[in-house]
């Protein structure tokens, strides 16, 4: 804005600059063949009538008349320029102004409304986070009390089922609050470690599978909530749709990190792209990305740029 200003004020002082030139020297010239006919005519203060050629730069000599010399006052265009750049200035000054105002008073609006519509989210989320965990706290014992009167497999499976629920529940009220954090905080994560921590949430879930791990120490700077989102979506997607193997694998290049996860497909797999697609989003601000594959089983490929 400031240089689109500028250029607007040096082409409009220019052109008012040589306007102002141009209608001077007419005047005097028109004066000139006046004065030539009546020379007791009462000229303008900017033209002037010399005996001798007058020195020095201050007048302009435009002719001759009855030997006076007739000139204008140089100074005078100076004095208009000024004038013209003073008030073009000044006018420009109180309309930035006021765009500023206007500017700062519509963003203070939208922050306000954006403030209000962020709080509102927040109880609501609240309100339903709360109901749901009622929910499950009731399911929970529920579940307790059919084990305790019956060992049947598909109890199991119904411990199992709510057991993955639950943690995705945690998980995602951990998400939500990290959401609300105004900045991220950067620092050095061990991403081994992180899957290996991630793991060990599954481990009930994992005790009828079977878990092939090839990971190293690989470290990358990032923000651990975004890894460990990124990690948990992709690697529950792993745990609750396979059937019974899972294989996670770890590599670098020159320029990448890789992260294999790969399960066979079990008989639900319905819902299975939802994690992915929280996982790509988170992992889109580091230039990442995520490719699938869906074959005899299911191959999730994690790139993170080094």
């Amino acid at each position: 804005m400031t240089l689109g200003l500028s250029v607007i004020n040096l082409v409009s002082i220019m052109f008012f600059k040589y306007n102002i030139e141009n209608q001077i020297y007419r005047e005097t010239k028109l004066y000139l063949e006046i004065y030539k006919y009546n020379p007791g005519i009462i000229l303008p203060p900017y033209i002037k009538t010399f005996d001798h050629l007058p020195s020095g730069k201050e007048y302009e000599i435009v002719g001759m008349s009855d030997g006076r010399y007739i000139a204008f006052d140089r100074y005078y265009k100076d004095r208009k320029l000024k004038e013209f750049a003073t008030t073009l200035l000044m006018w420009e000054a109180i309309l930035v102004i006021s765009l500023m105002v206007l500017v700062y008073f519509t963003i203070v609006k939208y922050i306000k409304k954006e403030e209000y519509i962020r709080q509102y989210l927040e109880i609501l989320v609240l309100t339903i986070t709360h109901k749901l965990g009622n929910f499950l706290s009731i399911q929970r014992l529920n579940i307790d009390l059919i084990k305790s009167k019956c060992k049947l497999k598909a109890v199991n499976r119904l411990e199992n089922a709510y057991s993955l629920m639950e943690k995705d529940f945690k998980f995602t009220i951990k998400t939500l609050k990290n959401l609300g954090e105004p900045e991220k905080i950067v620092s050095t994560v061990n991403l081994k470690d992180m899957i290996e921590d991630i793991l060990h949430h599954f481990i009930e879930n994992l005790k009828e599978k079977k878990l092939k791990l090839k990971l190293k120490d690989i470290y990358i700077k990032a923000d651990p909530n975004d890894l460990e989102n990124i990690l948990f979506s992709v690697i529950e997607n792993a745990v609750k749709f396979s059937e019974e193997k899972i294989y996670i694998k770890m590599c670098t290049d020159k320029k990448n990190i890789y992260i294999f996860v790969k399960n066979d497909v079990g008989s639900v797999n319905k819902g299975a792209g939802v994690g992915i697609q929280i996982a790509e989003f988170l992992l889109s601000r580091y230039g990442g990305e995520i490719k699938t594959h869906i074959g005899r089983d299911f191959l999730t490929v994690i790139k993170i740029p080094i």
